[in-house]
């Protein structure tokens, strides 16, 4: 194994890679201002320096001649002149901004030579590169008191104050898990940046002991710069911590794109305090206004270029291992739209910077600055936000489930868990505070960029009634989801039973309560109310005089009472109806030729669902008579054909010893409200002695009981010989019985076919059935 060299082995440091990155890009600007000092310091000697232009201000537009007032009479002709004083101001304002921007752009060349001259003019020693070798030394002096925060502060002191990370709880979330551990992070991190800025000061304070001005600012904007390019890489090291990703196959392209954005946030943070620096040191405006626009360009470009190429990643990580399929809404629509809104940030950002160097005015806020407060700002209020949440919350962690609990990761029909992921949806409190955190998250960086960029510059009314519109909003946004899960919830507490089976005439176990039917209309009611009331509140804020609104509604509704007496007669009948309880969502009833399950309930009619699949809309104003199959106790009594050979008493006893053996049983007998027993009988005809048996249960058993009774008592009778008896119809023909021979004994009438197929006709139509296509007396005993 070869030995290491002396240096390796007597300071064994080894720097992680975010300090080499900053120190390779540091290295890397002092080349290229060395080659730049070097190249225009050539330039400079070689040429002819180019003559002074004195460029003369455009002269003032000509005072406009004073108008006298003019007539009445003269309206249109006043108009004209003030449009084409409007116009002629704007062309003088476009005229100023070409010859200013003519001006800048004749700078362009001389921006080598004018960074030479100022770097001379400042110079204690007449060289340029003196500055270079002042900004060599901060950076050496901040790497080393970077070193030794490092081996003195960071290793022994920071490392074992830093909280464990912690593992989020079920159903919680991975960010309000590890934010007090950021928090501390980020904390401790600017003690040890405190800390070796501390030691790079005393180092220069020994080592440059009578500095001049120009040294003592060119020294702090370079620690300035040192200091950005550390906070940037802490930045992207919160935000995509290692080890944060699951998945072991997004945590390389995760790497990647801390390190993209990490290394042009460093070109950035270089090229922006070039530019600070050199406006320190007094170099001339009109080239320097060149070169601020280009570094901007620059920096858009490396920031943009590095999203760009890393946008699956960013997408990728976003989603944190969910199915795009499972994310809310909105979630969705910032995955489409947060790289074309940082592309449009950054274009209006760089032509606002570009505006106002054009102009002369004096900018705001460095634009990857601005970008970094915007991005700091969503990121700090989401995570405060969501760990509030799920401080509030983890006790109560149920709140988080579904509505429909159970269905999720449940079984499906087939006894195999659904494939199918589930859309994100507000069906708790916590997911309501979550959302909240977003909106509260997207409204800070709208308002930290209307702060950086002046966009517009609001004041007095006008930013009190933003602000005022945007509380109500969001006031009414949160009521009317938090009345909206309530409400669903007792619904859902309240609602229909599982295990209703479509198809099953006069179920009455799926029945929701009397609360769950009308909850559904008391939430609409009032969900309406809070729109009504936003809506009203922002007319307010606006300056509607919302009177004439209610004057005007309250004609409207004078007009529909006497236009629409159909529809308040279906209302009232139907409050009427629900007040009387006389039916519920989930029952069977009838109304007039028509049954069916009450499916939904609205303000003016209900449908019911038929048995056989049919959906029927009913108005309540239509309804004159209703019958409630579901309500209490039913009773199904069921008709027996029997012989008249058969013995009534026998039937009795055994149909009373079924009832028994059916009360026992452990799955029918405690759906019994009676026991199954013998009426007698009931009915003679012809062919049959009638006789029925009825039995007592709840709506919607009667069914799965009456199969089963027909299955015992056809079992019953076959063991004990008892016979159905089938329906008997005699017919005779006409002249049957005078038919005589000549000896006078009867004759036998030879009846054909065609005479048989006639008679069973008139039977069964006598009987109310239809003509069978088979054989006319098919399951029929026939005598002719």
């Amino acid at each position: 194994m070869p030995t290491p060299p002396l240096p390796a082995r007597a300071f064994s440091l080894r720097l992680r890679w975010p300090v080499r990155l900053r120190a390779a890009t540091l290295i890397l600007l002092l080349g290229l201002l060395s080659l730049g000092l070097a190249f225009a310091e050539a330039s400079a000697q070689t040429a002819a320096p180019p003559p002074a232009q004195t460029t003369a201000p455009p002269p003032a537009p000509p005072a406009p001649a004073t108008a006298t007032p003019a007539p009445p009479s003269a309206a249109a002709s006043a108009a004209d002149g003030m449009m084409m004083l409007m116009l002629s101001e704007g062309r003088d304002r476009m005229a100023g901004f070409r010859g200013k921007l003519a001006r800048r752009l004749r700078a362009t060349p001389a921006i080598p030579s004018a960074i030479v001259a100022t770097l001379k003019t400042q110079s204690p020693t007449g060289r340029p590169d003196y500055f270079l070798q002042v900004i060599a030394l901060t950076f050496a002096l901040m790497a080393a008191g970077h070193g030794v925060q490092h081996l003195v502060y960071q290793r022994p002191v920071a490392r074992r104050l830093l909280p464990s990370p912690a593992e989020p709880r079920p159903g919680g979330s991975i960010l309000a898990a590890r934010f007090p551990r950021l928090v501390a992070h980020v904390l401790l991190t600017l003690v040890g940046m405190l800390f070796a800025t501390l030691i790079a000061f005393g180092l220069a304070t020994a080592l440059v002991p009578e500095p001049t001005p120009m040294t003592e600012k060119t020294v702090i904007l370079a620690g300035a710069g040192y200091l950005l390019v550390w906070a940037i890489a802490l930045f992207w090291r919160l935000v995509m911590p290692p080890g944060a990703s699951a998945d072991a196959g997004v945590a390389p392209a995760v790497r990647r794109l801390r390190r993209d954005l990490t290394a042009s946030g460093a070109v950035g943070v270089a090229l922006m305090i070039g530019t600070i620096w050199l406006e320190a040191l007094g170099m001339p405006y009109d080239p320097h206004a060149v070169l601020v626009a280009l570094f901007g360009l620059l920096t858009v470009l490396a920031t943009v270029g590095a999203l760009y190429a890393n946008r699956q990643t960013v997408e990728r990580a976003f989603l944190a291992g969910r199915p795009a399929a499972t994310v809310a809404p909105l979630e969705r629509l910032t995955l489409r739209l947060w790289f074309p809104a940082v592309l449009v940030y950054f274009a209006y950002a760089l032509a606002t910077l570009v505006n106002r160097l054009i102009l002369g005015w004096p900018t705001e806020l460095p634009l990857l600055l601005g970008a970094y407060a915007v991005a700091a700002a969503i990121l700090a209020v989401y995570a405060t936000v969501t760990y509030a949440t799920e401080w509030l919350f983890h006790h109560r962690r149920t709140l988080w489930r579904p509505l429909e609990e159970g269905r999720e990761g449940a079984p499906d029909g087939d006894g195999q868990l659904p494939d199918t992921p589930r859309p994100a949806a507000i069906d708790s409190y916590e997911a309501l505070a979550r959302r909240v955190a977003g909106i509260l998250a997207a409204a800070a960086g709208v308002a930290v960029t209307l702060s950086v960029w002046n966009v517009p510059r609001m004041h007095g009314d006008a930013a009190d009634k933003l602000i005022s519109i945007m509380t109500v909003c969001l006031i009414g946004y949160v009521a009317y989801h938090g009345v909206r899960i309530w409400i669903d919830r007792r619904i859902a507490e309240e609602g229909p039973t599982p295990g209703a089976i479509p198809g099953d005439e006069g179920s009455g176990h799926g029945s929701a309560s009397r609360l769950a039917t009308l909850l559904p209309l008391v939430r609409n009611f009032i969900l309406l109310s809070i729109v009504g009331a936003i809506l009203l509140s922002v007319l307010m804020d606006l300056g509607v005089n919302i009177a004439p609104l209610f004057a005007g509604a309250g004609v409207a509704g004078i007009a529909i009472g006497f236009g629409a007496q159909t529809l308040i007669r279906d209302i009232f009948s139907g409050a009427f109806f629900l007040i009387d309880d006389a039916f519920r969502k989930g029952e069977y009833i009838e109304i007039g030729a028509i049954r069916g399950t009450v499916e939904k309930i609205s303000v003016r009619s209900m449908q019911l669902r038929h048995h056989r699949g049919p959906l029927h809309t009913v108005p309540f104003g239509e309804i004159h008579q209703l019958t409630n199959y579901s309500r209490d106790w039913v009773i199904m009594k069921l008709p027996l054909r029997i012989t008249y050979d058969t013995d009534v008493e026998k039937v009795r006893k055994h149909i009373k010893q079924l009832g028994q053996m059916l009360l026992d049983d452990p799955d029918l007998g405690p759906k019994f409200l009676q026991p199954l027993k013998s009426q007698g009988v009931i009915q003679m005809e012809d062919s049959a002695m009638i006789l029925r048996v009825k039995f007592m249960t709840r709506p919607g058993d009667q069914w799965e009981i009456r199969k089963r009774v027909y299955q015992e008592l056809n079992a019953l009778f076959r063991r004990e010989g008892i016979r159905f008896a089938n329906r008997e119809v005699t017919v005779r023909f006409a002249g049957e019985a005078t038919a005589t021979s000549a000896t006078g004994d009867p004759v036998t009438m030879q009846i054909g076919e065609e005479e048989r197929t006639l008679a069973a006709g008139a039977v069964l139509h006598a009987l109310g059935e239809d003509m069978p296509d088979a054989k006319p007396a098919a399951g029929r005993r026939l005598k002719s």
